[in-house]
């Protein structure tokens, strides 16, 4: 969110208006309401079988056609385990049980012209063999099960993701 190309309206009393006050605070120069544009929670999976990792092609911007690891946002009222669990059955039906905390890294996500700030969480999923997945096509155009050698990094979507897979290959090995 940026004030420098466009006038931003407050949303109590709809006049154009807010002022930038901070690296995330903007407040209503009539009306005093006060809006804090914070991090946003996210989940991602990183789930392996066989030496083989599985990985989406996002349907949608940011970074339309790239790779990713399946996930998405954290909602209200819901825990970052039970985003991941809803994620999953959501974009694969994938149901799953068990899940192991790996890390976490910032990213940057532009979504309609609006810079969001996220905090990604990398959680790792290990299966025993292969399920048959149906992609849910609005986020995820196809998914794949790519050998763990042979992925680089440049062919994931966000810095987060390139992070991730970093340090997951290096604990690995």
């Amino acid at each position: 969110m940026d004030n420098n190309d466009f006038t931003l309206h407050c949303v109590k009393c709809a006049q154009p208006s807010l002022i930038k006050q901070g690296e995330k605070t903007y407040e209503c120069a009539l009306c005093g309401f006060v809006y804090f544009h914070n991090v946003a929670a996210a989940v991602c999976a990183i789930i392996v079988c066989n030496q083989q990792m599985l990985l989406v092609e996002r349907a949608q911007q940011p970074s339309k056609g790239k790779l990713d690891f399946p996930g998405g946002f954290v909602d209200y009222n819901e825990s970052n385990e039970q985003a991941l669990k809803r994620e999953l059955l959501e974009e694969l039906q994938l149901p799953v049980n068990n899940m192991q905390y790996l890390f976490s890294y910032p990213n940057s996500y532009l979504y309609k012209d609006v810079l969001y700030s996220t905090l990604d969480s990398f959680f790792e999923i290990t299966l025993d063999t292969k399920p048959d997945l149906i992609v849910q096509q609005e986020e995820v155009s196809r998914y794949l099960w790519l050998d763990v050698s042979s992925l680089t990094t440049q062919e994931l979507a966000f810095a987060s993701g390139q992070h991730a897979f970093t340090e997951f290959i290096r604990r690995i090995n």
